[in-house]
């Protein structure tokens, strides 16, 4: 049978619309992010057999593929039972990882430093082809481990540029924090909690294996919760929208709201590699932006993969802890498994069910840019009451909110004022969409 698709829209790639919701006063109540045209992707999973997942994940997103291959194939793993990776398997994910969130923080430093960005993208390339993923969709990871060795002849072109490359974006991150004004600093004070991975130890891991939450002062909410903890942690107040609304659901987290991204990794606690937690230090005693906290995570990346690179264990020739059941289908009716990794835009977490026929009959992705909605609308509100009455000025200061969010969109990316942002004016009470969620006045 033959299927017709009729293309009849032309869409401004860069294109974001804000909703300022008014009063009847007229008076600002709130602004928020329109996520209408950014569906959900999961009911492409539901109903496909499990071993056709990890091939599916891979090409979820052009945006962040390798976020979501490796938290694909780690909620894959989950299905079957705690599984402990071989050494070689972990480390190769690793620096996939890392190589990820270098090449996408790079790419922001290209438009200010052209010489230098493209040197951090060279490095993420090197390392991300080193481990088995030479192209823009990410092929390492498979259940149970990778589908390929690392060879040592590879990793040598990653020896030579490390140093140049590390000293380049500690410089990008020191400019970063140093053209901060006085008068941006602390506009990015959240009352809601910062979420991010980290060790089972609470420090600060993009890779890793549990949960770490702190409120707007520093209280540690959850110390370090594993994957399985999580429908305990969060919970969507509108399962399978757009905008979903996600809540953490912990004591002292007020309302729940929560954001995630490199300013919650940095909030979290303090970095593991040195340089990088040098400048951890300075960003927090600064109040610098999100720019800044990205150049930071960039700099602790490329630490991250200079110390994965000399590893002996990541040329190791055992590559995968056989995986019968999820490959095979069997004996996994009901099962549940929660994948999760923190990318260069923040927490992204999978969880798959799957049924006795080995297929999957549930899914839930709960991507960075829904759990942002919170954060990015009070910055929005800030942005749209600045505006009230005066102009285009300060349409570039919503802009700069969307950019300091880093929604998973081409619009973060768009140069100054060709964000093609269209604001609509809806009243407060009758606000499209679903699930509306209002800064509050203030």
């Amino acid at each position: 049978m033959t299927q017709r698709v009729v293309l009849d829209e032309i869409v401004n790639p860069f294109g974001a619309r804000v909703l300022v919701e008014r009063g009847r006063d007229r008076g600002i109540v709130a602004a928020r992010f329109d996520l209408a045209g950014m569906p959900r992707v999961e009911h492409l999973l539901i109903g496909r057999p499990v071993e056709e997942i990890p091939g599916l994940v891979e090409r979820l997103c052009g945006v962040c593929p390798a976020a979501h291959h490796l938290a694909g194939v780690r909620a894959l793993e989950a299905l079957d039972g705690p599984v402990k990776l071989p050494a070689a398997a972990e480390l190769a994910r690793r620096m996939l990882h890392h190589a990820s969130a270098l090449a996408t923080n790079a790419g922001r430093s290209i438009t200010t430093d052209r010489e230098h960005g493209v040197a951090m993208r060279r490095l993420a390339s090197a390392t991300s082809a080193a481990v088995g993923s030479p192209g823009h969709f990410p092929v390492t990871a498979v259940p149970g481990g990778i589908a390929a060795p690392v060879r040592a002849t590879a990793l040598q072109p990653i020896r030579e540029q490390l140093p140049m490359v590390l000293d380049a974006a500690i410089r990008i991150a020191e400019r970063e924090m140093a053209a901060v004004p006085p008068a941006a600093r602390g506009a990015l004070a959240f009352d809601g909690a910062d979420v991010a991975l980290a060790d089972c130890e609470g420090r600060p891991d993009v890779f890793g294996a549990c949960l770490r939450a702190v409120s707007a002062d520093g209280t540690v909410l959850v110390g370090s919760a594993p994957p399985e903890a999580w429908e305990s942690l969060v919970a969507e107040q509108n399962p399978g929208d757009p905008a979903p609304h996600p809540r953490l659901l912990v004591d002292g987290a007020g309302d729940g709201s929560y954001r995630v991204g490199p300013v919650a990794q940095l909030r979290v606690g303090r970095l593991t590699t040195p340089r990088a937690a040098e400048l951890q230090q300075r960003w927090g005693q600064t109040g610098a932006t999100a720019a800044a906290a990205r150049a930071v995570m960039a700099v602790h990346s490329i630490e991250a993969i200079g110390a994965l690179v000399d590893r002996p264990e990541l040329l190791g020739t055992e590559l995968a802890e056989p995986r019968g059941t999820v490959a095979a289908g069997t004996e996994v009716d009901g099962s549940v498994g929660v994948g999760w990794v923190d990318g260069p835009r923040g927490l992204l977490v999978h969880r798959y069910q799957v049924g006795e026929d080995g297929r999957l009959t549930a899914a839930q992705i709960l991507t960075p840019t829904a759990q942002n909605e919170p954060w990015l609308a009070v910055l929005l509100t800030a942005a749209a009451r600045g505006m009230d009455g005066r102009g285009e000025p300060e349409v570039l200061a919503m802009e700069n909110a969307i950019r300091d969010v880093d929604p998973c969109l081409p619009c973060s990316m768009a140069p100054a004022g060709a964000m093609g942002l269209v604001i609509d004016e809806v009243p407060a009470r009758q606000s499209p969409g679903s699930g509306d969620v209002l800064a509050k006045e203030g």
